[in-house]
């Protein structure tokens, strides 16, 4: 029977998690997911939620005079 070396790294690895902190004069968003593709795709899409919801609360309960 043939037996393989198996070499090993010996560098230890740490992973470490960075973190993605949006602050504003209203409040902070904080995210430490890992992905920050993932993280700035959510954080404009629920500022794309809200703008289309204020213009069609706009456009449904505004009254012209």
């Amino acid at each position: 029977m043939n037996r393989e070396q198996v070499i090993t790294d010996s560098i230890p690895v740490t992973n470490t998690m960075k973190r993605l902190k949006i602050e504003t004069p209203l409040g902070s968003i904080e995210s430490d997911s890992g992905n920050h593709g993932l993280d700035i795709l959510t954080i404009i899409g629920v500022i794309a939620v809200l703008y289309v919801g204020k213009k069609l609360v706009d456009k449904f309960f505004r009254r012209d005079k």
